[in-house]
């Protein structure tokens, strides 16, 4: 049974189980248990590939037990993810398993939709492959409630060819954000007629990809316990200034727009963008000679984290059934076939350290050189609004639609509305 829609990709196990050919998984036995799970997770053809083959492997163990898939390729940011799944939960049509991410957290746990799994970690030994700090980041008032997968830190992706064709040198470990500025003037062209051709930079339209730019700054959006705004922190307004310069004084950006500029860095149009380890798979597609560094710093080097997990649903009728699919679906096989494919970081220390992963980019050991100065992207109870605020407020100043000043002035306004909001909902 498949059934395929634009946002989602419902697939039957039994069906995949059938063609498989993988080991038993972590079962010792053949279970004859029937059942149907339903996992709402996320990504694309990477992640969607690790979960055919885990789910192929956990139908070895249990062959009556059919897993559907929806898949959710957050086109349009977490927030909206947040409101879909609070959506099933209400309408009762949740699914037993989530795939989701940390900007998602706590906006789940502290409105109690997930087991807790302190037992279930304590119980498997295997989980100590993950740095520890994904399980203190996956839990909520000492409840683990997430199983870490892949997570991403934001670095500068760039395409060698435009560098050496510009005669401009490979980023350096520890260079600022003046060097940064020069290099994408370099790498900016312009036609006869003055158009650019080609940008040196994209400054980011996603929340997520502008956050290196405040902490290595030394600051961020959001105070450091995610309960109240920081946007009147000058260091806050001097970040904006700077990403707003690199567009309107140096011309090296075009204003961030409703679509990204991935397809422009994969054609060559664009030298750096802000992104994960997910572009890998789009980079290899196109034959783009891409490499990493990490964010250039103005206060102290620094990048943002975020990862994503399974957590699965106080409701399901089938609690350690799930807990065995949990298992596969962050088994070493999983993460270390999806990160080949470049669908993240793998959580797994092993699986990141494979050859075929630290093969491509170049610098791809750079993505857990990084992980000590980290910094999770702020996700609070209440983080749909806080995206939204934000970044309508962001490219409103981008483009010279509101000033920096009246910018971050009435974005902290709103922001801590909603975190008074937000306290009341929660009973604080």
């Amino acid at each position: 049974m498949i059934r395929i829609s634009r946002r989602n990709l419902l697939v039957s196990s039994a069906a995949l189980a059938a063609g498989a050919g993988l080991g038993l998984g972590r079962a010792a036995a053949q279970s004859d248990v029937t059942a149907t799970l339903k996992l709402q997770t996320f990504g694309g053809d990477a992640e969607l590939a690790g979960i055919n083959s885990a789910i192929g492997r956990f139908n070895k163990a249990y062959p009556n037990v059919t897993v559907e898939v929806s898949i959710d390729p957050i086109s349009t940011g977490w927030g909206d993810y947040v409101t879909k799944v609070l959506g099933q939960f209400t309408s009762g049509s949740a699914a037993d398993v989530y795939g989701t991410a940390i900007e998602t957290f706590q906006a789940f746990s502290a409105r109690g939709l997930f087991l807790p799994l302190n037992d279930f970690v304590a119980a498997n030994s295997g989980f100590s492959d993950f740095a520890p700090s994904l399980f203190e980041q996956g839990s909520y008032k000492g409840n683990i409630n997430y199983i870490p997968i892949g997570w991403n830190n934001i670095m500068i992706n760039y395409n060698r060819d435009l560098f050496d064709k510009a005669g401009v040198a490979y980023p350096a470990r520890g260079w600022t954000w003046e060097q940064f500025r020069e290099t994408a003037k370099a790498l900016t062209v312009k036609n006869g007629s003055g158009n650019v051709s080609q940008f040196g930079y994209e400054v980011p339209n996603q929340n997520f990809f502008i956050q290196p730019w405040f902490f290595s700054n030394g600051t961020g959006v959001l105070n450091a316990d995610w309960t109240a705004s920081n946007m009147l922190d000058p260091k806050v307004a001097e970040t904006l200034q700077f990403l707003y310069d690199l567009i309107h004084v140096d011309g090296v950006s075009p204003i961030p727009g409703a679509e990204t500029l991935d397809n422009q860095f994969m054609a060559g149009q664009v030298a750096m963008i802000s992104r994960g380890q997910w572009i890998v798979q789009n980079a290899k597609k196109n034959n783009v000679n891409m490499d990493i560094a990490i964010p250039p710093m103005k206060e102290r080097e620094a990048t943002v984290i975020g990862f994503g997990a399974y957590a699965i649903a106080k409701s399901a009728p089938n609690a350690d059934l799930a807990k065995a699919l949990v298992l596969e679906l962050t088994s070493e096989e999983t993460q270390r076939e999806q990160g080949e494919r470049g669908g993240g970081v793998p959580g797994r220390k092993s699986a990141a350290s494979s050859e075929a992963f630290l093969a491509f980019p170049p610098s791809a050991f750079l993505y857990y050189e990084t992980l000590p100065f980290t910094t999770a992207v702020p996700s609070p109870a209440n983080f749909q609004e806080v995206e939204k605020i934000f970044i309508r407020h962001y490219t409103a100043m981008m483009s010279g639609q509101e000033s920096i000043a009246d910018g971050t002035k009435t974005a902290d306004a709103e922001l801590n509305e909603s975190f008074a909001r937000l306290k009341q909902q929660l009973g604080g």
